[in-house]
């Protein structure tokens, strides 16, 4: 398969939702505006493993089988005539079926049909009798009698590129190569693979291919179908697109081709490829980035907005309380003096506050209707931050997997053809669309804390640390690594959130302890009276135990934590460390999207707890946190 192949079927799969709307409109101002349910189409008998008969008369093949998969995708029937190409390719052009199902894209045939994406890009060989010398390159064929098929592509491009001057056509390609065996012609040209299973198929074993490459005879193969009739061609585009995602056509491609096709594929081809998905993909996943940052620079900019508010209404009522004290100060000197004036200024005082009670009632009202306002907001808001996270989940993770199984198909397949560079880039584009499904993936974990239900449970939380640590570590690293829980209590909070909180922070402590011969780490946590709860051995006496500053903790708080002696921080920079994409270690240090202590933050506040760390360069970090109460 060439790069441009695969090219196109990344951007057909990057651009997959909109066909896929595009095909499913009725109105179409053409002749076809309503597609039927069963359309027919043509095979020819003799271009294997492609088009062929087999030994009951039905019309088999590769590229029929191809066809019947993407036309069932979308919910057509088809019916299967065969004929000569010659003839079923006129009957396409004059409307008499409906679509072919294997056709060479030329520039010749562009102005007779529409074509889908190709699904095979292949090259021609030279055919000649066995000893057959004097034909070394493409001038040798000048002055050789060539034998194509009529109406083939390979006669369209001996006569396009002036092949020879004596140009002869059959019928079929098994009438050339039986002609070619006989001695009548010096050569035939068609396609390699077809030639070889017809060779096969036939018996003829005197014609050989020459091991010589035709630059400009590359046949792209697709699906035809009557120039304008562009509702069948969305129906077989898409088609084409459901079964290269769900398999189908690699399953169809392993029946008739087996596990490897022969090519090479050129390290420009792969730049191509990375050109066409990884950087569409980078400004897609910016692009995301900066609306989510846009949004929450909005959102806290209007709470602090509110609280200034809320801060100057204070002020200013307080103002006014106390210029009511002083008046009423000054007043009360002045009612000593005579019992009537008091009357009637308490008269008045009572009246004032009547009118303040209704301005309060007013108030409160408006308050009142402000908030069912903003409730509305903050639903809306969620709504269509669960529409986001679909989008995200379902329209960026599925391109983001077509791009690591293609990437998985070229190292698998075309690894031993692919030199050192090659190999290489393949690599790199297999671990950029890794690291962008995991960051995908943390932003969606994120953007879920604050909108997941809490199911609160008693959780054993000795027994889920020593769990999660066995699930992220291989028997290789348990040899390498000192693992000690200590006699955790039992805490109250959501099994599945709290789950996650230990597998972040057990999981940073064995990645930035990978690089010590003997890493250690310890589960533990903080009894009462502030001292550390005793290990379960001695061996956890190299690491130093400090506990937790005393204006962060009460005493009546339980204090979690989770120690390695690892690469450590400087203090200097800890409060950057629950903010999100912050890091303190550079990619090639360690890897890691920058998301994770920021959903452990999340997740403890949403307990009602807090979370914080120490640490130093070289020896080390612990990451303490408390639950509130549930």
């Amino acid at each position: 398969m060439s790069a441009k192949w695969l090219k196109y079927m990344v951007v057909i799969l990057l651009l997959f939702a909109p066909v896929h709307l595009y095909a499913q409109q009725n109105v179409n101002t053409g002749r076809h505006s309503v597609e039927p349910d069963t359309i027919t189409i043509a095979s020819e008998p003799d271009y294997p493993p492609y088009c062929m008969v087999d030994e009951n008369g039905h019309a088999v093949g590769f590229s029929l089988d191809l066809f019947k998969a993407a036309a069932k995708a979308v919910g057509l029937e088809v019916n299967i005539k065969i004929g000569v190409w010659n003839k079923i390719k006129q009957d396409l052009a004059d409307g008499k079926i409906d679509a072919l199902p294997l056709v060479g894209r030329t520039p010749e045939r562009e102005e007779l049909f529409d074509f889908t994406m190709p699904y095979l890009s292949l090259h021609g060989a030279v055919f000649v009798r066995e000893g057959t010398s004097g034909i070394n390159s493409l001038a040798d064929l000048k002055t050789k009698e060539i034998a194509v098929m009529k109406s083939d592509n390979a006669e369209e491009y001996v006569r396009r590129d002036k092949i020879s001057n004596h140009i002869f056509t059959t019928n079929t390609f098994e009438e050339a190569f039986k002609e070619l065996a006989a001695g009548k012609y010096d050569a035939v040209i068609t396609q390699r693979v077809m030639g070889l299973e017809l060779l096969k198929k036939t018996g003829i074993e005197s014609v050989k291919p020459l091991d010589m490459q035709l630059p400009n005879f590359r046949q792209d193969f697709c699906f035809a179908v009557q120039k304008g009739n562009k509702n069948l061609l969305n129906r077989l585009n898409e088609g084409l697109s459901i079964i290269i995602a769900n398999k189908t056509y690699e399953e169809i491609r392993l029946k008739w081709f087996g596990p490897a096709i022969k090519g090479r594929i050129a390290t420009k081809d792969i730049l191509k490829i990375i050109l066409y998905t990884i950087i569409p993909m980078f400004f897609i996943i910016s692009g995301i980035s900066i609306i989510v940052l846009r949004k929450e620079v909005k959102r806290q900019t209007k709470d602090l907005i509110n609280k200034i508010a809320e801060k100057k209404k204070v002020e200013k009522e307080l103002r006014e309380n106390e210029a009511q004290l002083r008046s009423m100060s000054g007043k009360l000197e002045d009612q000593v003096v005579e019992r009537t004036t008091e009357l009637q200024d308490k008269v008045k005082k009572l009246d004032k506050s009547q009118q303040a009670m209704l301005y309060m009632v007013e108030d409160l009202n408006r308050i009142t209707t402000e908030l069912k306002e903003e409730r509305h907001k903050l639903g809306l808001s969620n709504k269509h931050m669960e529409a986001f996270t679909y989008s995200i989940s379902h329209d960026l993770k599925a391109p983001l997997r077509a791009v690591d199984g293609y990437t998985k198909i070229l190292i698998e397949d075309y690894g031993p053809l692919l030199d050192n560079e090659g190999r290489r880039v393949c690599d790199v584009i297999s671990a950029g669309t890794r690291k962008m499904g995991r960051l995908i993936d943390d932003l969606l974990a994120f953007s879920r804390i604050g909108r997941v239900e809490m199911r609160h449970a008693t959780v054993d939380m000795e027994a889920m640390a020593k769990d999660v640590f066995f699930e992220l570590t291989t028997p290789e690293e348990r040899e390498r690594i000192d693992f000690h829980a200590v006699s955790l209590p039992l805490a109250q909070g959501d099994p599945m959130l709290l789950r996650q909180v230990w597998a972040n922070l057990i999981g940073n402590a064995v990645k930035f302890s990978a690089r010590k011969e003997r890493a250690l780490i310890e589960v533990g946590c903080v009894a009462e009276g502030g001292k550390p709860a005793a290990a379960k051995d001695s061996e956890m006496d190299v690491l130093t135990i400090s506990p937790p500053s005393a204006t962060r903790t009460t005493a009546s708080e339980t204090v979690y934590f989770v120690r390695d002696n690892g690469a450590g921080f400087d203090m200097t920079y800890s409060g950057k460390l629950f903010g999100v994409f912050q890091r303190l270690h550079s990619e090639k240090e360690f890897d890691g999207t920058g998301v994770g202590l920021s959903i452990v933050q999340s997740i403890i506040q949403r307990h009602g707890g807090r979370i914080w760390a120490e640490g130093e360069v070289g020896k080390g970090a612990t990451f303490y946190f408390i639950l509130g109460e549930a």
